[in-house]
C-alpha cells in the first residue's frame, strides 16, 4: 500500500471537498472542529489517544487526517 504524503492528503481534502460540493474552507473548518473537540474533551479515553499522537501540539486539518490514516492503515496491517 502506498504510503500517504501531506501534500497527497491537501490533494484529497481539495477532490473530496469538490466532490461533496463543499468548499475546501468547510472541510477544514470541520476537521478542526473535531480536532478542538478531541483537545477539549472530557473524556480520559479521547484526550490520552489525541495526547498519544500529537502531545501537546495542536494539528493543522493535513497533520491531522496524515497521522490518523497512518495509524488506522498500520492497525489494519495483519
Amino acid at each position: 500500500m502506498t504510503r500517504l504524503r501531506k501534500r497527497e492528503i491537501k490533494k484529497a481534502l481539495k477532490t473530496g471537498a469538490k466532490a461533496g460540493g463543499m468548499s475546501l474552507v468547510d472541510i477544514r473548518t470541520n476537521i478542526e472542529t473535531t480536532i478542538d473537540e478531541a483537545m477539549n474533551s472530557t473524556d480520559p479515553e479521547v484526550h490520552e489517544n489525541f495526547k498519544k499522537y500529537f502531545g501537546n501540539k495542536r494539528p493543522t486539518p493535513e497533520e491531522y487526517i496524515y497521522i490518523i490514516t497512518k495509524k488506522t492503515v498500520k492497525g489494519l496491517k495483519v
